[in-house]
C-alpha cells in the first residue's frame, strides 16, 4: 500500500440536503471512507456570468481504484449540469488511517 493509492475527491452542491444525500450514498456504496461536508462561498464564472453563491463542499477520502465508480455515482445523482469532480492525491498519511480508508472501500466497485 503506497500513498499514491489514496486520493481526495471534491465536489460542491448548492444545498445541505443534497450534500448529505450524496455523502451518505458515497459511504453506503463504499466508494468513500469518509465525506466531510463544509459550508463555503464560491465565486466563479458560468455561462458568461460571474456568480457568488453559498455552496457545500464535499471532501471524499477514497482510493484511486474507486474514483471511476465515484464519478459514475456523482454523474447519476448530482443535480448540477456539470458537477465539480476534482481528484487530489494524498501524498502521505498515517498508516492506520490509510489502512482504514482502504478497508472501508469496496475493492470491486
Amino acid at each position: 500500500m503506497t500513498s499514491t493509492d489514496f486520493v481526495m475527491v471534491q465536489t460542491t452542491t448548492d444545498s445541505a440536503e443534497e450534500a448529505e444525500r450524496l455523502a451518505s450514498a458515497v459511504v453506503e456504496q463504499q466508494l468513500g471512507a469518509c465525506v466531510q461536508v463544509s459550508e463555503i462561498r464560491s465565486v466563479y464564472r458560468w455561462q458568461g456570468q460571474t456568480h457568488q453563491d453559498p455552496e457545500y463542499l464535499l471532501s471524499i477520502k477514497t482510493t484511486s481504484a474507486a474514483v471511476a465508480g465515484l464519478f459514475r455515482l456523482l454523474r447519476q445523482q448530482h443535480s448540477y449540469e456539470e458537477p465539480e469532480m476534482v481528484v487530489l492525491p494524498i501524498i502521505d498519511g498515517s498508516t492506520g488511517y490509510l489502512q482504514w480508508v482502504a478497508e472501508s472501500i469496496n475493492s470491486n466497485p
